[in-house]
Parts: structure tokens; sequence; C-alpha cells
């Protein structure tokens, strides 16, 4: 009784999972995957540096050195201070110095100092100053918005030796003050500076050898000349190089992964031909199909092409026209070259000089003698091209500043990018023409200002990679063909097959 219970149950299990799966309905799950090529090509290009906000690399050792003369004066007071005022006190003085910029606010200098002074009996002694320095540009933080700015903040302190010869003391001294620097040109600037030196009390000869008391300041101008390379670079932001780098790999493995997946196919297919010749081996047929194993280039052809002449021939009658059912791909058929001869073979089906793109191998044109469609391959086409010298497509100009070989808006270049692509990609030669107005400036102005705007885009070709062999550039002079009369200042780029 047991076992019939535990029967009934299994089997009414059964018949219930059965029921609620075939209640489920099942998910057709799509295996078409799109992948963006635009977004590849995007990721595989090279890459515009972008750069740190206010980050500088640090200068190479032959650059930003300067060195700086000055001249001014100073006045001594010391310990005791003695009977005179500060004015009794000054004597000339003057100073140079040699140092570096490290980064655009930080520098160092080593430098001499002295002349005359006058002690706290107001007698005139000479004095020598020997010193090192560590300066700091407050303003250097500017050179991430301006190129070169011409005003610098720069205080300093450092350290170095004050010698007398009158009395052969040599005490250690703390140099600290303010310098203001103008830059007049790109290596010669201005400064203006207020220091301070501070040594033991007696320097001078009198207080004591082991307190600081003396003070020498000091107010001098003159000029710094910069020595080696002068600028700086700004640091490259290395995280998008990363982030390609990251990209790179991954579709590296992707590629390798795909390409692991291409040869398995491969296998099973050849294993699928070894098998199918076995089969027509046995029946016999082997010697009547062995071409299509033979000849693996030609399998392609025993499969039909599409000729449209279905859709020439619907055309035909629906004109009431006689269609006699022959492609227009075959040889007989009857179409002159001037028919396609601007035509450009678009793959995203726009209308090109009248005629509508149908794929990436075919050309769909009207017939304007009996309303048909007639169909072009790109070879067909290209070799019509070929066979004399039209310009393939329509020019592509290029306008520039008047009296310059510089261009009105630096956007433009981005033309140079899809010329220089199509050019390599096809082997096609490519003409620039240089031209200038004729209404400014004379004939030999106008001759030598067209070479070079000629020059400047045969360059650009050329850094992106076309041949110099297949650029052939051409100077028009002054010329006075459009209107207004600023569309004269281009050059104009044309592509030819070879």
């Amino acid at each position: 009784m047991t076992k019939k219970i535990f029967l009934i149950l299994a089997v009414a299990g059964m018949g219930c999972s059965l029921q609620m799966k075939a209640a489920v309905s099942p998910v057709t799950k799509d295996t078409v995957q799109l992948e963006s090529y635009t977004d590849i090509e995007q990721m595989l290009r090279p890459l515009e540096p972008t750069y740190h906000k206010g980050v500088f690399v640090t200068s190479p050792w032959n650059g930003n050195w300067f060195v700086s003369l000055q001249g001014g004066a100073s006045a001594f007071i010391g310990k005791p201070v003695g009977c005179a005022d500060l004015f009794d006190r000054i004597k000339p003085t003057v100073s140079a110095s040699l140092g570096k910029w490290f980064t655009p606010q930080i520098g160092a200098r080593i430098g001499y100092g002295g002349w005359q002074f006058k002690d706290c009996e107001l007698v005139t002694n000479d004095y020598h100053h020997f010193h090192a320095d560590l300066m700091w540009n407050v303003l250097g933080y500017r050179y991430g918005k301006v190129e070169n700015p011409r005003w610098g903040i720069i205080p300093y302190i450092g350290f170095g030796l004050m010698h007398n010869p009158q009395n052969g003391h040599n005490p250690f001294a703390i140099s600290y003050g303010i310098q203001g620097q103008y830059r007049i040109c790109k290596r010669l600037s201005a400064l203006l500076e207020i220091g301070n030196v501070s040594t033991f009390q007696d320097f001078d000869g009198y207080g004591k050898s082991n307190r600081f008391g003396d003070n020498m300041l000091s107010v001098s101008a003159g000029l710094s000349f910069t020595i080696g390379k002068t600028g700086w670079k700004r640091a490259v932001d290395a995280s998008p190089y990363i982030r390609q780098n990251e990209w790179l790999i991954g579709y590296a493995s992707q590629l390798s992964e795909s390409n692991r997946r291409y040869t398995g196919q491969h296998d099973r297919a050849m294993r699928t031909i070894n098998e199918l010749k076995k089969i027509l081996e046995i029946e016999g047929l082997l010697d009547k199909y062995s071409r299509l194993f033979d000849d693996r280039e030609s399998l392609g052809n025993v499969y039909p092409r599409n000729d449209y002449s279905g859709l020439n021939s619907l055309r035909a009658r629906l004109k009431n026209r006689h269609w006699d059912g022959k492609s227009p791909l075959s040889n007989d058929s009857l179409f002159c070259k001037s028919e396609f001869v601007n035509a450009i073979p678009n793959n995203d089906g726009s209308v090109v000089n009248g005629f509508y793109v149908t794929g990436a191998d075919s050309l769909l044109s009207p017939d304007m003698n009996n309303d048909s469609i007639s169909i072009y391959s790109h070879s067909d086409y290209l070799s019509f091209i070929g066979s004399g010298n039209e310009c393939i497509g329509s020019p592509v100009y290029f306008f520039f500043e008047l009296g310059t070989a510089q261009l009105t808006d630096k956007s433009q270049l981005v033309n140079l990018d899809e010329l220089a692509r199509v050019t390599k990609k096809y082997g096609l030669s490519v003409t620039v023409a240089g031209a200038a107005d004729a209404a400014t400036g004379t004939a030999d102005i106008n001759n030598k200002l067209s070479a070079s705007r000629a020059d400047y885009i045969a360059t650009e070709l050329r850094r992106r990679g076309v041949a110099v062999e297949n650029i052939t550039k051409v100077s028009q002079g002054g010329i006075s063909n459009y209107v207004p009369t600023e569309a004269n200042r281009h050059t104009k780029v044309m592509l030819y097959m070879k």
C-alpha cells in the first residue's frame, strides 16, 4: 500500500512539473550583437595630450639658468648703534649672482655683494658678502594660465659669510629679502630688490662675537639674463593613455578569443568538407565536383549574383518599355562614361551628384534615356575614373588669413585627416593647388603666398602618412575666380586615380 502511495505522488509530481514547463513560454535569445567600429576606430587613434593644471616638468640641467647684475645703496646698522642716523650711513653697493629656476616657482642662486659701509664710529670700511639663497616666485602659478607672465614677486632666504678686510673678521651671515621682476623680453628681465644681511655683532670690530646684532640693509636695481633653454613644459596627464592601454589589452584579448573561435569554426568546416569528399567518392561523384575543393577561391562564383535585372525589368514594364532581360553589369550594356564621372560611392545610401548608392560594392544611378536604373560596381566606377583625368568627387578647399599661410580656422585640419585616410587606403594621388587674392598684393607676393599655402597643406598631408611622391603641388598665384574675394585665399586639394 505504501509503495502505491509513493508511486501515485511521483506521477502527480511529474505531471505538475511538465505542466509548469509547458506554461512557460520559450524566450528567444538574440545572438546578433552590434559592434560599433566607429568607437573602435576612435580608440585606436593617437591621443592628443592633455595636461595637468598648474603642474610643470622639472627644468632640465641646461635650462632656465640666469645671471644678474645689480647696483644700489646700503646702510649698516649694528651694535653699538652709534650717533648717526640712517641717511648718514648710506654707501654704494654692487652685487652679482648666478642661479637656476627648477620650476616656475622654485629656484636658487649663489652670489656676491659688497663695497663699503660706515661703522658705528662713521668710519668707512670695505666688506664682502658671499651667499647662497633659496628663491620662491609667488606668481609662478600664473605659468599655468599665461605662457610667459611678465611679473614676478620673489621672496628669498639664504646663508653665507661676511668678510671685513680691515679687521679680518669673517662671521656667519643670514640673508633675506624680496625681489621684484619684470620680463622685458624672452631672455631679459629688470630687477628691483630690497634685502638685509644679519651677522654677529663683532663684524665691525665692536660688540659681542657670539650674538647677532649687525645688519646690512640694501636697495638695488639691475638686470637678469636667462642662459640656455627658456620656458616650461606642462606635465602630461597620463590617465587617458592608461585607459587606452587597458582598453587595448582587453581588445587584444577579445581579438585573440575571436581568432580562436574562428580557428575552431574553420577546423570544423574542414572536417565537414573532408567528410563530404568521402561521401562523393563513395557515390562516384568526386571527379565531377572536385573543382569545388581544388579551387577554394572560385567557390563563391557558383552562387548566383544579384544583377538587378528583375528591378530594371519591372521599371521598364511600368513605363511600357521593352526590357531585354540583360544585366547592366554585362559587357554589352550601353552606358556612357559621363553618367558616373562625378559619382562618389558612399555606404550610407546618400545621394551624391544624382547617384543613389545601394551598398559598399555598387552604384545605383537613374538612366535618363530609358527611365531604368543602372548598377555599377566600385571597380567599374574606378576603372572609368582611372581611364581619364577626372577628379574623384569635389575638391576640398582650405581658407587662409590675409597675407599669411595660416588657416582662418584650425578646425579645417579635420578634413586633412579624412583626405589622408582615403588617399592611403585606395592608393590615390593628390594635387594641392595654392591661390591668393588678386585684389590685394603684387603678382610676386601672390605667387610666393600661393606657393607657401600649398606647401603648408602638403606638409600636413605628409605628416598624416601620405607619400611625397603621391603629392603634386601647384601655385596659381593671384586669382579672382570667387566672390567674395576672401574665397580666393585658399588651397584646393583634389584626389585622382594613379
